[in-house]
């Protein structure tokens, strides 16, 4: 191993940016204020994966946790060995980047990623033309049938014919069977 000293760079998951520096031969990840390296984070066991500093370089295990260490996105079973640029993830929302840096960097043990410098007049980003829209093709109607609505409307419409065909059937029938009974409330306001 190199004189370089090794850190995560927090990518996805709570403060992106984030800078962890390896300082120690055993480090510990997990949501656990007591870890060296803290995420808090709901998907991070309380002590999640274990970094061991080895002749070859820093090994990273999984602790038992419940959603997991990925490399790669393959889940680890055992100790795997890190490279640099490996793209750690501790269950489905957050990303590690483990990388390599140079000593001078080891000074804090968690520290945010340096923003970079405003640029001056003359570097100033000239504004870019407006994209053109992008052309979308008509959207198909997604039911060409009559909508609830007018089907409620319909239902209403024949229901109220029927009724109607029912009350002349009956009036009909009232008027030839029943011809008194028919006129009697017209006679009583004189209209018949």
């Amino acid at each position: 191993m190199t004189n370089s000293t090794y850190r995560f760079i927090l990518r996805t998951g709570p403060n992106p940016g984030t800078v962890y520096d390896l300082t120690k031969d055993v480090s510990f990840i997990g949501r656990d204020v007591g870890n060296d390296i803290v995420i808090g984070d709901a998907e991070i066991s309380r002590q999640h994966a274990r970094i061991s500093k080895s002749p070859e370089g820093y090994v990273i295990e999984d602790l038992g946790s419940t959603n997991g260490t990925y490399i790669a996105g393959t889940r680890i079973a055992g100790p795997r060995l890190l490279k640099p640029g490996d793209l750690v993830s501790l269950g489905e929302s957050i990303t590690l980047t483990f990388d390599a840096a140079d000593p001078s960097a080891a000074a804090t043990v968690a520290k945010p990623v340096e923003p970079m410098p405003a640029p001056t007049q003359k570097e100033a980003p000239k504004p870019a033309a407006a994209p053109a829209p992008a052309y979308r093709e008509p959207a198909a109607p997604a039911d060409l049938g009559p909508s609830k609505k007018r089907r409620g409307w319909v239902y209403a419409g024949v229901g109220c014919v029927v009724i109607i065909i029912i009350c002349a059937v009956v009036g009909w029938f009232m008027d030839a069977y029943y011809p008194n009974i028919l006129y009697a409330p017209l006679r009583l306001f004189g209209f018949y």
